[in-house]
């Protein structure tokens, strides 16, 4: 007798049919990686655009500044735009930009000069704009070279405190010499640079100028210190409304004739009445 086993064997499932991607998804996944490399281009050639124009602009605007105050090229001139100059260029120029000259000589002493423009707009090579303002600056050093003669600027010095100018220098006072040191409100008239006096300090005592007067009998406000013309250390085109000391600086305000700038007359120096 033969016996048969019922038995079942489990076949192994048929391997998934691949069906070919339609035309139109494979145009569609073309498209979505066309388009990022399109995006990734422009925003690099964006980019270099806005690199190369805003190099350019700078020097153009340098060399202007450079050419107005007859430095050399060595000199250091910066130039700052805000925003994107592609942009703006796209609008015919440039809102406005800070440029700032360091050391430029402005008689016995050196400053540093800055000068806000705005409505910047290409002119031939070179550019114009709308309106010019800006400061001329000077450290402590910078104004004792400035106000205080060669001979004694190793015994006197300029600072500020607040407002004021301080001249500092020492006096002989018994068997040690003492330190004095006069305050002074800059003020400007008449195309010079003047002061004031508002107190005086000997060692370690302050006196107003009433005080000085009343102990001493010096009227301090009828002593003023010489004044600078400082018309003869600017070109004309630049014409100072406003001195005042700010952040440790003295500081010289101005208006910019733009027309003057590009004229031999403009660039020289001023005078004094």
């Amino acid at each position: 007798m033969t016996v048969v086993a019922d038995r079942t064997d489990v076949l192994p499932a048929p391997p998934p049919v691949e069906r070919p991607e339609s035309d139109g998804a494979r145009w569609g996944l073309r498209a979505v990686v066309l388009a990022g490399l399109l995006l990734v281009l422009l925003v690099s050639l964006g980019a270099i655009a806005e690199t190369v124009l805003r190099a350019e602009t700078e020097r153009t605007v340098a060399a202007g500044v450079r050419s107005s105050l007859a430095l050399p090229d060595s000199e250091r001139v910066q130039v700052d735009i805000a925003g994107s100059v592609l942009l703006q260029e796209l609008g015919g120029g440039v809102d406005n930009a800070t440029i700032t000259v360091y050391s430029l000589p402005t008689g016995p002493a050196n400053a540093d000069l800055t000068v806000f423009i705005e409505g910047v707009r290409p002119d031939g090579d070179g550019w114009t704009a709308d309106r010019a303002a800006g400061a001329v600056t000077l450290s402590a050093a910078q104004a004792t070279a400035l106000m205080v003669p060669a001979e004694y600027q190793g015994v006197m010095r300029v600072g500020f405190s607040g407002g004021d100018m301080v001249m500092t220098g020492s006096a002989p006072g018994g068997t040690t010499a003492v330190s004095v040191s006069v305050s002074m409100t800059p003020r400007f008239e008449k195309e010079r640079l003047g002061a004031t006096f508002s107190s005086v300090t000997i060692g370690d005592k302050t006196l107003s100028v009433d005080e000085v007067a009343a102990q001493t009998g010096v009227d301090l406000a009828a002593l003023q210190p010489a004044p600078v013309c400082v018309a003869e250390l600017l070109p004309r085109f630049l014409h100072v409304r406003d001195v005042r000391v700010a952040d440790q600086r003295l500081r010289l305000e101005y208006d910019a004739d733009l027309a003057a700038s590009d004229t031999a007359e403009g660039r020289e120096p001023g005078s004094c009445p």
